[in-house]
């Protein structure tokens, strides 16, 4: 690392030609950081002492809950060894002079930080030996029941996380989960630590001799503990200590022993320690084997943080809280309601409604919502119904009223051309003769003044030409409201006549298309499109302010189509602005009287008024 950071400097210093000074200080950082790196490299070594081997339970699970949380939380490297004290296997005392011996020459030239010594033998071992090992090194002895601590301060630098075991509460667990229960074999090995503690176990039980029949396995190989658990009464129950070494001298690592008693066995199995709940025990109050872990880590940790061991105490671990797998309750018939109050029960298979909880309430709720969907389109349907009538009955009335309306529309339109027709031909051969006379007798007149220059002359001269633009007007009214044209030249003719007249007359131009297939159409069309023209064109030179008007006519599958297209500042169909008035609704009626439709699009870059009239004939 310090090597890696000498070249990098380098690099930024640039070529050789630095100066001397500069080397120099290159160098003193080089030393600094290659000090610093070794002191911050340096890890904490560790020495982990099992008692019969990494994996003979109950000290397996205990060192795999130490050495996961010690790894975890030390903020500095850790640098972890381990050894067995193979002696604890032995039934008979061996010279552990060599194991010894091989301790101290393996740390001879390396500095111990913390020595862990878990379970019993290791505890009597490192005890025997301490001042040939480590005498100064912190201890931390673990995992040893309070029957076996020698008092603290014996063990100079050291600190003790014990256990005291309640050995009854099994028996009692037992016998409360399964009061049938008359005989309890116990599964315990043939080492020396398993031999005092079957001696304890002995002891212990001696109160439930007149309740139980106790039936010790300790001298049994496990093939032979295997035939004799397969065969006990049903009122029966195997109690599984520990088992490292059996009858026969066999080592049972991993703590095997236990699955295989579990398969053979046609009784409950109730575990010694935590880490068998879940591989087959029933449950119930176990040695807290993964939190004596916990503490141990807790303990090191201080201790490599700079504690003193000797000054750190920690409370005894009992029995955990009862804890029971409930496959084997089920399995074996035994009801929760007898378990223990504060009793916890784990492995629950998750019921339909566990499982499943989140569909069943969806389902319900979809079907109270169908349901209620289904009632209130029963509740609206029957409303509708009742309303319906009362809508039918309304809507034939208004029907009546709409066809008397349109009806009586109708014959006020009629009426009205009628009407038209009767004064534009009063206008034109009654008061278009008598305007006419009247300007011939003031030609006349005038005609009579002798003196050309006379005022008289021309004051009448004057009269003359208003009578003339009078006549002018009231023929042009008579046109407009009974436009003779139609009769004489037909519709194209008087439409476009009428547009040259608005170009003469305006700014507006006019034009007109029609689309080839043109051909004459019914009088009552032509006045329909003539009128709807007419008005259309008024209303455009007279509010529009437009600069160009399209009329298109076609004829096409049975209709007839003609569409008024302007370039002006268009209206609001239902405004205010008095565009919408008499004259849109005259011209939709009248297109409407003959079943035909009226659409108008104004904004204000224009306005298209489209009318499309069927003519009856199939397209």
């Amino acid at each position: 690392m310090a090597t890696r950071e000498c070249s990098a400097l380098e690099m930024m210093m640039g070529d050789s030609s630095r100066t001397l000074w500069y080397e120099a200080w290159l160098v003193g950082a080089f030393l600094l950081f290659s000090t610093l790196g070794t002191n911050a490299a340096d890890p904490k070594r560790v020495l982990l002492l099992h008692s019969f081997g990494r994996d003979f339970a109950p000290f397996s699970e205990m060192t795999k809950s130490f050495q996961a949380a010690l790894v975890k939380r030390s903020p500095e490297p850790l640098d972890i060894y381990e050894a067995s004290i193979f002696t604890a296997r032995f039934r008979e005392p061996e010279n552990e002079g060599s194991l010894v011996k091989y301790l101290q020459d393996l740390f001879s030239g390396r500095r111990l930080d913390l020595i862990v010594a878990q379970g019993g033998p290791a505890a009597a071992f490192v005890e025997k030996y301490r001042q040939q090992l480590f005498s100064d090194t912190a201890m931390v002895i673990a995992g040893v029941d309070a029957r076996l601590t020698v008092d603290a301060a014996l063990t100079p630098n050291a600190t003790y996380i014990g256990v005291k075991l309640d050995l009854p509460a099994f028996v009692e667990n037992i016998l409360r989960v399964r009061p049938e229960t008359t005989d309890i074999a116990v599964v315990i090995g043939n080492s020396p630590n398993e031999q005092y503690w079957a001696r304890e176990l002995h002891r212990e039980f001696q109160p439930f001799a007149d309740r139980v029949h106790f039936e010790w396995l300790d001298e049994l190989s496990l093939d032979e503990m295997l035939r004799r658990v397969a065969r006990l009464s049903p009122q029966s129950a195997v109690l599984y200590f520990m088992l490292a070494v059996d009858g026969a001298g066999a080592v049972h690592p991993l703590d095997a022993a236990f699955t295989r008693i579990r398969e053979v066995a046609t009784v409950p199995v109730f575990g010694y320690g935590d880490y068998h709940l879940g591989q087959g025990s029933v449950g119930g109050p176990a040695d807290q084997t993964q939190a004596i872990g916990q503490q141990t880590a807790d303990v090191a940790l201080r201790i490599l943080a700079g504690e003193r061991a000797s000054e750190i105490k920690t409370p005894l671990f009992g029995l955990g809280i009862p804890a029971y797998d409930w496959r084997e309750l089920q399995r074996w018939g035994i009801s929760e309601a007898i378990l223990p109050p504060n009793g916890e029960v784990r492995f629950r298979s998750p019921s339909v409604w566990d499982t499943y909880r989140w569909y069943i309430v969806g389902t319900i709720s979809l079907i109270v919502l169908q349901s209620f969907l289904i009632v209130s389109f029963l509740v609206q349907r029957a409303r509708r119904r009742t309303a319906e009538i009362g809508v039918r009955a309304k809507e034939s009335e208004l029907r009546v009223s709409y066809d008397q309306v349109r009806r009586l529309a109708g014959r006020l339109i009629y009426a009205q051309e009628e009407e038209r027709t009767r004064i534009a031909r009063e206008l034109h051969d009654d008061v278009g003769q008598r305007v006419a006379s009247l300007s011939i007798g003031l030609s006349s007149l005038k005609r009579r003044v002798p003196n050309p220059d006379d005022t008289a002359r021309s004051e009448l001269s004057g009269l003359q030409q208003q009578v003339v633009g009078l006549a002018k007007d009231l023929r042009d009214l008579s046109h407009e409201l009974h436009p003779g044209a139609l009769e004489h030249v037909g519709f194209l003719e008087a439409l476009r006549g009428r547009c040259d007249e608005i170009n003469g007359e305006s700014g507006t131009r006019v034009d007109v298309e029609v689309a080839d297939g043109w051909s004459e159409v019914a009088d009552e069309i032509e006045l329909c499109l003539y009128r709807v023209a007419q008005e259309a064109l008024r209303n455009i030179t007279k509010h529009a302010h437009a600069r160009t008007v399209r009329i298109w006519l076609a004829r096409r599958n049975g209709e007839i189509v003609m569409r008024i297209t302007d370039d002006g500042r268009g209206f609001q169909e239902n405004g205010s602005n008095g565009h919408s008035g008499i004259g849109l609704l005259s011209m939709r009626e009248r297109v409407r009287m003959l079943e035909g439709s009226f659409e108008v699009e104004s904004s204000s870059r224009g306005t298209v008024a489209t009318v499309v009239i069927p003519t009856g004939e199939r397209p």
